[in-house]
C-alpha cells in the first residue's frame, strides 16, 4: 500500500503504516481533503442577507452581538495595564467618547452596529479642542478597537429568561441551509458530510468536529458551525482546541495543565477578552475538556470522521496544534496518522486552509503564507518572521521592522497535511497572484496553489499500483490558480527582482489534475470546449492586483484569440509591469455551469505564462 506519509514526513513513515494496516483493505474515500479558499455565504440568524427568504428564524435565536457601556465595562477599558503610555490620548479621547454615548443612550444595551454608529456620529469638545468619534475610531488600531469592543460586549439572553431565580440561558446563533441562497456555499459544506459519510460507512451518521481556532474570538463561531453541520447530516462536536488551550498543556502547576488561565492566555495569544461573561457555557466546557487534557482529545479526534478547522488567523490554528518548540502535539500526530490511513476527512476554509501546507516536497521544506498583499510583497519580498497584527501600523505596535501589509510566512510550514505547495485562499477575489508568486520565489517552493472563494480544492490519494501520488479536483463557484516554477527565470532581489517565465494554470469547476514524480498533469472537464470567440483585442489593467482585476484580464485572454495582456501594479512611480501571455504549450477551454438559479461561465486555462519586472 502507498502511503501519504511518503510525501508528509520521514517521522510520521512508522505510525501511518501501522494505521493503514490496521485498516486492512478499506477503501480511501474519493477525496480526503476538502480545502475552501473562505467566502462561504450561508443563511443564519446573524446573517440574514444570505437567506432566500425572509422572516426564516423566530426571536429566539441570536441576530446580534449585544453591548452595554455600564459604568464597570467603560471602567474595564481605562485598563492601563492595556493602553500604552503612547496611546495615552487614544485612550482618553475613546473613554469620553464613549461615556458622551452612555448618556445619550436611552436603552441599556445596543447592537454593535449601533454602537459604531453612535461612536463615529459623537463630537465633544475635550480641554477646548473638538473631538471627532469619526477620527477617533479610525485612529484606533485593530487590536485596540477589539478590546473597547469586548470589553463593552455582554450575553446576548434568550428571550424568556424572567426568571431571577434562575441562571440566564445563553442566545445562540442557527444556521439554515435549507434556505441558503448562495448554492454553491451549501454544495461545498455537503461535499464534506458526503465524503465523511464514505469513512463511516452506511449504517450511521459520519462524526464530524469542528475547531474554531483560526477565530481571534474562538467562540464566537461555534453556534453556527455546529448547528450548520448537523443541518448537512452529520454528528457534530466541537473540539475546543485553540492557542489558549496549548498554552494551558504546556505550562503545567504541579503537573497539570494550567487551565484556570485560560482567560489570560485568550488574552494574550488571540487578544480576545471578557469570553467567561459572554459564553460561560462555552468556556466552562473548554476548562472541562483542558483539564482532561491531549489523551482525551486524541480519543476525540480517533473517533471522528472529519474535521472541519473555520477561517481567521492560521497563525493562531499552527499554535494550537504545535508544541512552542514547533513540534506536532498529539493531536496533530493523530491527525496525520488518520490522514495517511484514509480514515479521516480534513477539510478548512481560509486560515483553515492556509494552515494546512508544510512538511517538506522534492527535498525542500514546504512554507505556510501568513500574512501580505501583492505589491508589498513585489516590493520587498518575503520575511519569515510572524505576522505583523492587523492596523499595526496605525500604533507603532508592527515588529521586526515590518509593516502591516509585508509578506511574512513560516518556512517549516503549518499543519503539514499537505505538502506539495504553498497554499492561499481568498485569492482571486483581494488579487493575490503576486504575493503567491514572490513566496514561491524567494523560498524556491516549486507549487503554489491559490483557492478562490466558495471554491474548494479537492485533494485524493489513490493506493493502486501506478496512482499518482496526489489527485486534485476543482469544485465550487470559481477556480484554483496554480503556479510551477520549475522553469522559471529570476534576478535581482527585493524590488529590483525579474521574474520571467512563470507557468501558471487556473482550474474552474470539474477540472482535475495529479502529481507523478515531480510532473504536474491537469485535465479539463469533459463539458468545456475550445472557445470561439475570433475577437483579438488589446488587454490591459493599469491595477493588476486590485480587487480581482488580474482575473478579469486572464479571463478575457482565455476566451479571446489576444496572445498578450499587460499589467501594472504601481504606487507613487514604484512597482512592476506585469504580461501574461500565451505560447505553443498554451491551452484554454471554456463552459457554461448551471446550479439551481445561478449560471457561471468558466474559462480554465493550463501554461498561460508570466513575466514580471520592475518599472524603471
Amino acid at each position: 500500500m502507498r502511503s501519504l506519509s511518503l510525501y508528509i514526513t520521514a517521522s510520521l513513515l512508522a505510525c501511518s503504516v501501522s494505521a493503514a494496516n490496521t485498516g486492512g483493505n478499506k477503501k480511501f474515500p474519493d477525496y480526503s481533503m476538502v480545502l475552501i479558499g473562505g467566502g462561504l455565504q450561508s443563511c443564519s440568524s446573524a446573517n440574514t442577507r444570505a437567506c432566500a427568504e425572509p422572516d426564516v428564524f423566530s426571536e429566539a435565536a441570536k441576530s446580534a452581538d449585544v453591548f452595554s457601556l455600564s459604568a464597570a465595562n467603560l471602567n474595564n477599558i481605562a485598563s492601563d495595564s492595556f493602553w500604552s503610555s503612547e496611546r495615552a490620548i487614544e485612550q482618553q479621547q475613546t473613554l469620553a467618547l464613549l461615556q458622551f454615548v452612555r448618556s445619550r443612550l436611552t436603552t441599556e444595551r445596543v447592537s454593535e452596529r449601533e454602537l459604531v454608529r453612535l461612536w463615529r456620529s459623537a463630537e465633544i469638545e475635550i480641554d477646548g479642542i473638538w473631538v471627532s468619534g469619526r477620527e477617533n475610531y479610525n485612529q484606533l488600531s485593530d487590536r485596540e478597537r477589539d478590546f473597547v469592543l469586548d470589553n463593552l460586549q455582554v450575553m446576548a439572553i434568550a428571550p424568556g429568561n424572567t426568571n431571577r431565580r434562575s441562571q440566564p440561558q445563553r442566545q445562540k446563533e442557527y444556521a439554515n441551509l435549507a434556505k441558503t441562497s448562495d448554492a454553491f456555499s451549501v454544495e461545498l459544506y455537503r461535499k464534506i458530510v458526503e465524503l465523511a459519510q464514505q469513512v463511516a460507512g452506511p449504517t450511521r451518521k459520519p462524526r464530524l468536529l469542528v475547531v474554531t481556532a483560526s477565530g481571534r474570538d474562538p467562540y464566537a463561531a461555534v453556534d453556527f458551525y455546529t448547528n450548520l453541520f448537523d443541518e448537512a447530516g452529520a454528528e457534530v462536536s466541537w473540539l475546543p482546541i485553540n492557542a489558549a488551550y496549548r498554552a494551558a498543556q504546556q505550562n503545567r502547576v504541579d503537573n497539570d495543565p494550567s487551565c484556570a488561565q485560560l482567560p489570560q492566555y485568550l488574552a494574550a495569544y488571540h487578544g480576545t477578552y471578557q469570553r467567561e461573561r459572554i459564553y460561560p457555557d462555552l468556556m466552562q466546557q473548554q476548562m472541562t475538556f483542558c483539564q482532561q487534557g491531549s489523551e482525551a482529545a486524541v480519543e476525540q479526534i480517533r473517533r471522528a470522521d472529519a474535521i472541519f478547522i473555520n477561517g481567521g488567523d492560521q497563525s493562531l490554528t499552527l499554535q494550537a496544534f504545535r508544541q512552542e518548540d514547533g513540534s506536532a502535539s498529539a493531536e496533530l500526530k493523530q491527525l496525520q496518522s488518520m490522514l495517511a490511513a484514509g480514515q479521516i476527512i480534513v477539510a478548512g476554509t481560509s486560515a483553515g486552509t492556509a494552515v494546512m501546507s508544510g512538511a517538506s516536497y522534492a527535498g525542500r521544506n514546504t512554507p505556510m503564507i501568513s500574512n501580505g498583499d501583492s505589491y508589498n510583497a513585489m516590493q520587498f519580498g518575503a520575511f519569515d518572521l510572524p505576522a505583523p497584527k492587523p492596523g499595526c501600523d496605525k500604533d507603532q505596535s508592527c515588529s521586526n521592522g515590518l509593516a502591516e501589509n509585508h509578506l511574512t510566512f513560516t518556512s517549516t510550514g503549518g499543519l503539514g497535511l499537505f505538502p506539495w505547495g504553498v497554499l492561499d485562499t481568498h485569492f482571486s477575489e483581494r488579487g493575490r497572484q503576486g504575493r503567491l508568486i514572490r513566496l514561491q520565489y524567494d523560498t524556491q517552493t516549486r507549487f503554489g496553489f491559490g483557492v478562490d472563494e466558495a471554491t474548494a480544492l479537492l485533494v485524493g490519494f489513490d493506493t493502486a499500483e501506478n496512482a499518482p501520488e496526489v489527485k486534485m479536483a476543482v469544485l465550487g463557484a470559481a477556480g484554483v490558480y496554480v503556479v510551477d516554477n520549475q522553469n522559471t527565470v529570476a534576478e535581482g532581489e527585493g524590488s529590483a527582482a525579474a521574474i520571467r517565465g512563470v507557468t501558471t494554470h487556473y482550474l474552474t469547476r470539474d477540472d482535475t489534475l495529479e502529481i507523478k514524480d515531480g510532473v504536474l498533469r491537469t485535465r479539463f472537464a469533459e463539458w468545456k470546449f475550445a472557445p470561439s470567440n475570433t475577437q483579438a483585442p488589446m488587454l490591459s489593467s493599469g491595477e493588476l492586483f486590485e480587487r480581482d482585476n488580474y482575473k478579469q484580464l486572464a479571463h478575457l485572454l482565455c476566451l479571446t484569440q489576444s496572445r498578450k495582456a499587460d499589467g501594472k501594479a504601481v504606487k507613487v512611480g514604484q512597482g512592476h509591469q506585469i504580461s501574461l501571455y500565451k505560447d505553443h504549450s498554451s491551452y484554454t477551454r471554456q463552459g457554461i455551469f448551471r446550479l439551481q438559479d445561478s449560471e457561471v461561465q468558466y474559462c480554465s486555462y493550463r501554461n498561460l505564462m508570466m513575466d514580471i519586472q520592475p518599472v524603471l
